[in-house]
């Protein structure tokens, strides 16, 4: 397996929720799509557009048509759009679109300014958009997104239609009018996933061979989710859980204690990015909060302890690997929470490489994380994901401390194996199996907000 590859496809930056974002960006594209006959990508995917578009005119929209799979509906209900002081939602989101340049792809909103997102919400008052979930639903959810627009050029109506599919940026058709300008291939995509070696033993040897050049590439994450740490902790977003923890660690005498530390940091940068700052994070598998859980953890406790760059790099290309294992065996969205489990999972093994864990601890950290944390659903997101952020982060730490001194969990536990790749795949088989409780949680969510 190719490192660097690996980093570009599944490693990228995000500014905001990824679900409200990949809505805003189908809108984007059906706009900017409504001008053109032709649209082209070049080799690094990015869309090409002969003609762009003059500024939207309000009163030309006649609707705004958007449809998602239940798993996006979820995420982006509630979810605080960069930018907006506060505004939440997929409609705000697709508003915003219509201002935006869709090659920023999932940076969108980075740099939209205060007038475009007042007329964001001139759009939202005159009730140009309408939200629907797709209800059909099966034991293997996939992301989808459909955005329709109806804008008027000149006299006539034209229609744009967009789908995203499986991952935020992935467009899998756009078309005009009913003719197909664009269509995206899938086939490579599940030929990548097929082909993600199965063996954690594997994964370690890759790692163990990381290059300078990807080195640098993973330090630009460092980089990015340290800046959206500190922006959490002094800023004023979502319910504050970094700076609640600092100070309390602080009356009580343990602030630079190892955990607490990881704590404060990982909840502040949750705190930023649900909480609506309008800077990007570097995401894993699709999922700023999983970066942010792969990434902040073994940062601190590299730099407390003192250990060279280059193995901080090593251990967190480990973390990714480790996150895209969990994410091919339990699907990108379920009703289990993917920053305290995937992710998490992925945060334990990589504290425990980069302290110099042998590969039969990490099958161990993996197996304590598995029969500590598989309980966390995810009830979509928003401000409080900062909480479960924080907690997975100081267990994910306190597992791998454990495994370093031995501690295993025997496979006469639940569903805990003696090979953690068998216990990635058993907690796999309970994600696919909650597709039913996806549902009843949104139920509960749509009929307390009604």
């Amino acid at each position: 397996m190719d490192a660097m590859s690996f980093l570009k496809k599944y490693v990228k930056t995000a500014t905001g929720c990824t679900e409200p974002i990949a809505v805003g960006y189908a809108t984007s594209l059906a706009y900017h799509a409504i001008f053109n006959d032709i649209i082209k990508v070049d080799e690094n995917d990015n869309f090409i557009f002969k003609n762009l578009p003059s500024e939207i005119e309000i009163d030309k929209i006649k609707q705004i048509s958007i449809k998602t799979d239940l798993n996006v509906y979820k995420n982006a209900y509630s979810n605080v759009i960069p930018g907006t002081n506060g505004q939440k939602g997929m409609a705000i989101a697709s508003a915003m679109g219509l201002f935006s340049d869709p090659r920023k792809k999932l940076n969108l909103f980075e740099g939209i300014t205060s007038e475009s997102i007042q007329k964001a919400k001139q759009i939202l008052k005159n009730n140009k958009i309408i939200i629907k979930k797709i209800d059909k639903w099966s034991d293997k959810p996939s992301l989808d997104i459909q955005v329709t627009i109806e804008y008027q050029v000149n006299s006539k109506i034209k229609t744009a239609y967009v789908r995203v599919q499986k991952d935020h940026d992935n467009v899998a058709e756009i078309r005009v009018d009913g003719v197909i300008l664009f269509t995206g291939s899938r086939i490579k995509e599940v030929e990548d996933e097929e082909k993600f070696p199965e063996k954690i033993k594997e994964l370690f040897k890759v790692a163990r061979s990381i290059t300078s050049e990807e080195i640098k590439e993973v330090y630009k994450g460092i980089i990015m989710n340290k800046k959206v740490a500190e922006e959490g902790i002094n800023g004023n977003y979502g319910l504050r859980v970094g700076r609640a923890l600092q100070e309390i660690a602080q009356q009580n005498g343990f602030e630079n204690n190892l955990i607490t530390q990881i704590q404060i940091k990982v909840g502040s940068a949750g705190d930023a990015r649900m909480g609506g700052a309008n800077m990007p994070v570097m995401t894993t598998s699709g999922s700023g909060n999983l970066g942010i859980m792969v990434i902040i953890p073994i940062t601190v406790v590299g730099e407390m302890k003192n250990i060279d760059k280059d193995k901080i790099c090593e251990a967190i290309l480990f973390s990714h690997f480790i996150t895209k294992l969990a994410d091919i065996s339990c699907g990108h969205l379920s009703a289990l929470c993917g920053c305290a489990i995937k992710a998490g999972i992925g945060a334990a093994a990589g504290i425990t490489y980069l302290l110099g864990g042998s590969l039969e601890q990490i099958h161990a950290v993996i197996n304590l994380m598995a029969a500590n944390n598989t309980g966390f659903i995810c009830d979509g997101a928003k401000e409080s994901c900062a909480l479960k952020l924080s907690t997975a982060a100081g267990t994910a730490t306190e597992c791998a401390l454990m495994a370093l001194n031995g501690m295993k969990v025997s496979p006469d536990n639940g569903i805990i194996f003696d090979n953690a790749e068998d216990t990635i795949k058993a907690i796999g088989q309970i994600s696919h199996s909650m597709a039913s409780t996806d549902v009843e949680i949104l139920k509960i969510i749509q009929e307390k907000n009604s």
